[in-house]
């Protein structure tokens, strides 16, 4: 696994470079997971949105602003996928916790993820490459906190991501 910080802008190449290897650009599809209900949770659809808005190629974008991929139709949507794409990549794209010294860092792994580890949801590992932000500290209380301090930072995490993704999608 890779871990990248969104402080670093040397790290904001890595994760360009790290993108282009893993993933297959002419069949990726992206699953952005979470909610804008929840502030820590929002970072998927705030990807997913970013993402419809300035791909230059058509991308099959599904979990944006209002269309959100959440657990209750996490593996609904996730078999729709992949039944709708059989021969493509899944990025899936979710807001992650951690130690307090990896808020702010993006992680990309190989083989998915197990979405709603972080409120302790019993759910399957998706996708086939995993892109997390760490946007809060381990701890339920963090996680559903409302502030505008978080609310910029998930913002950022996810401006992060997206441009990254969009950076390959263009060198493509």
């Amino acid at each position: 696994m890779l871990e990248i910080s969104i402080y670093n802008e040397q790290d904001r190449s890595r994760l360009v470079s790290a993108l282009s290897q893993k993933l297959d650009r002419r069949r990726t599809v992206y699953m952005c997971i979470g909610t804008e209900k929840v502030f820590s949770d929002s970072l998927g659809p705030r990807v997913g949105t970013l993402l419809n808005q300035n791909m230059c190629r058509p991308s099959f974008v599904y979990g944006m602003c209002e269309q959100n991929i959440t657990a209750e139709n996490l593996l609904y949507c996730y078999n729709f996928i992949k039944s709708m794409h059989p021969d493509c990549q899944i990025v899936v794209i979710d807001a992650a916790v951690g130690a307090e010294d990896q808020i702010g860092k993006v992680q990309i792994s190989e083989g998915g993820i197990y979405p709603g580890a972080a409120t302790n949801k019993n759910l399957p590992s998706v996708g086939d490459v995993g892109i997390v932000g760490i946007v809060a500290e381990k701890g339920m209380a963090d996680f559903y906190t409302l502030n505008s301090d978080k609310d910029k930072l998930v913002g950022t995490v996810a401006k992060f991501i997206a441009d990254a993704l969009v950076e390959v999608e263009r060198t493509a």
